[in-house]
């Protein structure tokens, strides 16, 4: 981790270096080992693994010289994620337990339901399941490309690899646009409301410290919904807000601020003004002393969610039928059984085919607590849809809907 937090990385830091070195390799030589690993001839290789259970004897044997112990307590587990999973599977008898390396977590776990065990990392997949589908899925042009195909919508843009490149793509496409690495999660070192060419060289310089590739499009309007799909249904719908206050037309941003984090929340975290949100607000012809008129929105951040003095709503139920479909039909073409995808929509109870919106990125370890523990709205048992998908034959179907916490 960075000695110093960044304010670009958030409240989820990553060393920047290492980062860079990693993400831009993987965009480069991805192409070379989809070809190399993932052909008829390594697939089968990988399912004759998989069926000597090579991964489980490797942990036996690690577990054997006290390199891998584990634990059994749902109550140390310090991984959102793997806690609803977690909980769910004590629900199911599924007896589940958190491998420590040299007695550290490294997100890694062991399930074991009707003798049948399993070992996986993050977010367990189904039987003889392909990574194929990984190498592709947190590149964001891949995605757009992908999406493309079948006629999703996408923010226009596109990628650079120089500054004169996003300069032209800048120059090409709507004000405002966001500025972002081509690989990453988390909105790590994205820019948005970027307006100006000397915004936009600045939030290139940002942007390029994660990642030797830059993405610049299309800032879209509206909140930020990550969409979960397991086994290509629906699952969760979630909306993320920014930090944001309502003007009265008498009291400046400060004051608004300041009296939304006298009255807190017990989830939500207080709403920063520091010389980020400074920055932030610049970029809207704003400053800490203007005054919002009466019922207008002003956003602090870029950043979305709790912790940043956002907000979050499950909005699965009241999504429109077509924008359900649309998140099922992009799962179908990434080709996986597990993924999360970042929306941007107006207004989710309309379909998305009769407004501007877009998807700006896939998650292959979607955190799907997320989806169990929303500020508003009823929760959804995403943890019962990855069971189901991956003891699907031990245990059976359990409708999602009718799950109660």
């Amino acid at each position: 981790m960075p000695k110093k937090s960044c304010p670009y990385c958030g409240n989820n830091p990553v060393p920047h270096l290492i980062n860079w070195y990693f993400e831009s390799l993987n965009v480069l030589f991805t192409p070379i080992r989809q070809r190399l690993f993932y052909n008829a001839l390594s697939e089968k290789i990988g399912k004759m693994a998989q069926n000597w259970d090579l991964g489980l004897k490797a942990v036996g044997l690690l577990q054997s010289v006290k390199i891998i112990t584990s634990q059994s307590d749902i109550h140390a587990c310090k991984v959102g994620r793997a806690e609803v999973l977690w909980e769910d599977a004590l629900r199911r008898d599924i007896n589940m337990q958190e491998l420590l390396l040299f007695g550290r977590p490294f997100d890694t776990y062991l399930a074991e339901k009707n003798g049948r065990t399993i070992l996986f990392s993050g977010l367990p997949r189904p039987k003889n399941y392909s990574k194929s589908a990984l190498e592709t899925m947190d590149d964001k042009i891949a995605l757009k490309h992908k999406l493309k195909e079948i006629n999703l919508p996408v923010p226009r843009g596109g990628v650079a690899l120089t500054f004169l490149q996003a300069k032209k793509i800048f120059n090409e496409i709507s004000k405002p646009v966001i500025v972002k690495p081509r690989e990453g999660s988390r909105g790590r070192h994205s820019t948005t409301h970027v307006y100006t060419l000397e915004q936009l060289k600045k939030a290139f310089k940002v942007a390029k410290q994660l990642c030797l590739w830059v993405i610049v499009e299309e800032h879209l309007k509206g909140p930020v919904y990550r969409g979960t799909v397991i086994n290509y249904k629906t699952v969760g719908v979630l909306r993320g807000d920014a930090p944001r206050v309502t003007g009265d037309g008498t009291h400046s941003i400060l004051d608004l601020v300041t009296a939304k984090n006298a009255a807190p929340h017990e989830r939500i975290a207080d709403i920063k003004l520091d010389d980020r949100a400074k920055v932030f607000l610049s970029r809207q012809n704003l400053s800490f002393g203007s005054i919002p008129k009466n019922g207008e929105v002003v956003e602090t951040s870029e950043k979305i969610g709790l912790s940043y003095g956002g907000s979050s709503s499950e909005d699965y139920d009241i999504c429109h039928p077509d924008n359900l479909n649309m998140f099922e039909d992009a799962a179908k073409i990434m080709g996986d059984p597990i993924v999360g995808f970042d929306f941007i929509i107006e207004d989710i109870a309309k379909s998305y085919k009769e407004q501007k919106c877009g998807f700006i990125e896939a998650n292959s370890l979607p955190f799907i607590d997320l989806h169990h523990h929303p500020l508003l709205g009823r929760p959804r048992n995403a943890a019962a849809a990855v069971w189901d998908l991956v003891f699907q034959k031990d245990i059976g179907s359990v409708c999602v809907e009718k799950l109660r916490f």
